[in-house]
């Protein structure tokens, strides 16, 4: 009996040394990156607005009480101009949108962006807040993957900011195929032929290209192509010292840039071109280095919305004093 026992408590330990070996290898050992090549800093001038704020909607969020914590969801800009929508989360009916594919895509895609579904649909969130959803001028998306877009099939109306390569890769079937982008949801963008959002070839930071959505520096876009062939990044600068900067998936979380490393094994799957999305987590340390007051926000790292918004979500920042 004693050697019986003997041998399960064996058998135990090399399941459990096969379990943390492979949750090594899958969910935390990420390949380190060279330094990004030296680049000229556009620094910009920004100026104090009146009526500008940020606001967390968060919709969804996984393992929270850890410093791994997900989160999904947007980031609501007020401006006097008109509010922008940063990002939508995971549809309210993500299960029945991917019940399409095939059983073993449909089980990767629910163990990994399912997790993060809402409870409470985007309008309401933002009706929790006081922002009449029908009132939002745009919304603008750091990429078309699922999770990302898939809010927005609950604000059918809304004016969607997008590059026609983002748009192309929308309706791209081999992209469809793989899941990370749904051809229903691709339906409710604009048209390739008729893109929403074009860079001009003006350098802002350390990106050769950029997007003044208002035309007063508040709201800066810039092309962080790799995740997706359109993906982009957001620069929100409520004053000249409170600023974020919204990567999307471009790195997982903060380690991502702060230690210049890829993504896990289980999401570099992810990338559409895995070399040039590499390079864009080197430029986003190197910028991190040179200001490293400024914000980074990954899509899906909570511990950084929680450092810019302190308060948690369904709070907001404010560019003034109130």
């Amino acid at each position: 009996m004693l050697r019986i026992l003997k041998r399960i408590f064996l058998l135990l330990l090399v399941f459990v040394a096969i379990g943390a070996a492979a949750f090594y290898v899958l969910y935390l050992r990420r390949p380190p990156l060279p330094p990004a090549p030296p680049h000229a800093r556009a620094v910009p001038a920004i100026a104090s607005l009146p009526g500008l704020s940020a606001c967390w909607i968060e919709t969804g969020k996984a393992v929270s009480r850890l410093s791994i914590g997900m989160t999904a969801g947007s980031i609501l800009v007020r401006h006097p101009a008109g509010d922008l929508l940063v990002d939508a989360g995971n549809s309210s009916r993500f299960s029945q949108d991917v019940s399409v594919y095939p059983f073993w895509r449909r089980l990767k895609l629910r163990s990994l962006a399912g997790q993060l579904n809402p409870e409470v649909p985007l309008p309401g969130l933002l009706r929790r807040i006081g922002e009449d959803p029908a009132k939002l001028r745009w919304a603008i998306l750091s990429h078309v993957h699922l999770d990302h877009v898939g809010g927005l099939m609950n604000l059918p109306h809304l004016t969607v900011l997008m590059t026609r390569e983002e748009l192309l890769f929308a309706n791209d079937p081999g992209a469809q195929a793989k899941g990370y982008v749904l051809a229903a949801y691709a339906n409710a963008l604009p048209k390739p032929s008729a893109p929403t959002l074009q860079f001009e070839p003006k350098p802002y930071e350390l990106f050769d290209e950029s997007a003044d959505l208002y035309r007063d520096g508040s709201v800066v876009v810039v092309p962080l192509r790799g995740h997706t062939p359109g993906s982009v990044g957001i620069f929100v600068n409520l004053s000249p010292t409170k600023r974020f900067f919204y990567v999307g998936d471009s790195v997982d979380d903060e380690i991502g840039f702060e230690q210049r490393v890829g993504k896990t094994l289980l999401l570099g799957d992810s990338d559409h071109d895995p070399a040039l999305a590499n390079q864009i987590v080197s430029r986003l340390s190197q910028l991190h280095e040179m200001v490293p007051a400024l914000a980074i926000i990954p899509a899906h790292g909570r511990s950084a919305y929680k450092k810019f918004f302190p308060a948690g979500p369904l709070t907001c920042v404010f560019g003034q004093p109130r």
